[in-house]
């Protein structure tokens, strides 16, 4: 086995064994820094942020095992040189780093949006469902991210059931919220 074949073999077997331990579970971190800065290229059609970070590691480790598959492919296959059999490791990496790049950007924008917090609610409106005591909690329903939902709400005055509310904070993992008087 040449020295060529023993590189393209080790990225194949390194590429694909890291490539399946990023995919368990959720996946694994690899930080790595690097003592200078390198250049963010403004494209319009491709948007990159800090969330995007964690799609660069399945993009580097399918280039790097399509890198040796394609080596190992073109001393096999086609019996060419070194110079050959580099174009075709060169040709299957850009190949593996586009396919993970295309089926990452389509989990990405298949993901939903982030979930509403509390503290987005302060303002809204909701309706008492369980009388609430400045001694007790109660709980109002109010309708958000697609669904009605029902939260533990805190008052200073007493509010009966029924009676329509404004959310004015958040109080731990309670709804502050006080009475609206009818128009």
């Amino acid at each position: 086995m040449s020295g060529l074949e023993l590189i393209f073999t080790g990225s194949a077997l390194l590429g694909t064994a890291l490539l399946l331990l990023s995919s368990v579970g959720s996946g694994m971190r690899v930080r790595v820094h690097l003592p200078f800065r390198l250049p963010h290229p403004h494209l319009r059609f491709l948007r990159v942020s800090r969330s995007d970070d964690a799609t660069i590691l399945p993009i580097i480790l399918g280039f790097l095992a399509m890198f040796g598959i394609g080596g190992l492919f073109g001393a096999a296959a086609f019996g060419f040189g070194p110079l050959g059999q580099s174009l075709v490791a060169l040709g299957f990496g850009a190949f593996g780093a586009a396919v993970a790049f295309g089926l990452f950007a389509a989990l990405r924008r298949a993901e939903g949006r982030e979930p509403t917090a509390l503290r987005e609610l302060v303002g809204r409106r909701a309706r008492v469902v369980v009388s609430i005591d400045p001694a007790s909690r109660g709980a109002v329903t109010l309708s958000y991210d697609g669904a009605v939902q029902t939260l533990p709400a805190v008052a200073a005055t007493r509010i009966p059931r029924g009676q329509e509310v404004e959310i004015s904070g958040v109080r731990g993992l309670a709804l502050t919220v006080r009475g609206v008087q009818p128009p």
